[in-house]
């Protein structure tokens, strides 16, 4: 691992056991939510294996969803994995104050190479992948069950906003090697042979929506990434004078109460959903 990579992962740890992550971070579509939960049967008590659960922002509105009217039954047990000890933290702190009903929720440690689950033991597994995603995806096939589904989601910042593209021009030019999910190189999975035997091909969905923020929050989304806790203090305050300078420019910026100085942050969430062959 690169010395950048490996500080911005010990940094990234960080912002999760001290709450800046979850504070900063989006949460997820109610309608994605939905989508995926719909890969269920009812009252099939399914056993759901999240990899890379961070904080648990995505788990969390997955177990409210799964106890709606609509939902509930279809999951029995959710096993979170994450291989970073401060997310995990963070996680097990949030998860006290979510009523989970009569799902079993749980964090482990663990990779998208090394999923600490049984062969063909889970019904669903979700989340995001790396540079490499094929290792990743034979481990996510040897613990699904056949016709199990797997469930690929990102929410990314909505660049058809002027002010959001020039936010994102400011801290993207720091990305250096830390895999992201924009420049798709994820998607050699789709061509490779190994993936056509294990998984069919991948249906996609866009989500479109706007969250309430101020530019505090938007500063902290942006030093929330583990490529800019990486930066030097310096290099930190010279971003930050950009970013609110962005801000407060506000190019297409939507007020939702300017008087409390909160307007809209429009957010791009893709899903993309694969079943393992039988």
């Amino acid at each position: 691992m690169a010395e950048h990579q490996l500080f911005a992962t010990t940094n990234f740890s960080k912002s999760g056991s001290s709450g800046l992550y979850d504070r900063a971070r989006p949460n997820y579509p109610d309608e994605a939510h939905a989508q995926i939960l719909s890969l269920l049967a009812p009252n099939s008590k399914s056993r759901v294996v999240e990899l890379g659960a961070g904080t648990g922002l995505f788990t969390r509105g997955f177990v409210a969803a799964a106890q709606s009217a609509e939902h509930s039954g279809r999951v029995g047990s959710v096993l979170a994995v994450e291989p970073s000890e401060g997310m995990r933290e963070g996680f097990e702190n949030k998860l006290k104050d979510v009523e989970q009903g009569e799902i079993d929720v749980k964090i482990v440690d663990g990779t998208f190479e090394r999923i600490p689950v049984e062969d063909a033991s889970a019904d669903l597994a979700f989340h995001w992948t790396g540079h490499n995603p094929l290792p990743a995806a034979k481990e996510v096939a040897r613990v699904l069950k056949p016709g199990g589904a797997w469930a690929l989601i990102w929410n990314l910042e909505d660049r058809n906003v002027q002010w959001v593209a020039q936010l994102r021009d400011h801290f993207e030019q720091f990305e250096a090697d830390t895999p992201q999910y924009r420049h798709g190189y994820w998607k050699v999975l789709y061509q490779e042979a190994e993936y056509d035997q294990l998984f069919t091909a991948p249906e996609h969905t866009a989500f479109r929506r706007s969250l309430p923020t101020n530019e505090d929050l938007v500063v902290d989304r942006v030093f929330s990434k583990s490529y800019i806790t990486a930066l030097s203090d310096e290099q930190r305050k010279e971003l930050e004078i950009k970013l609110r300078d962005t801000v407060r420019r506000g190019d297409g910026k939507k007020w939702i109460d300017e008087k409390e100085g909160v307007f809209a942050y429009p957010y791009e969430t893709d899903l993309f959903i694969a079943r393992r062959k039988d």
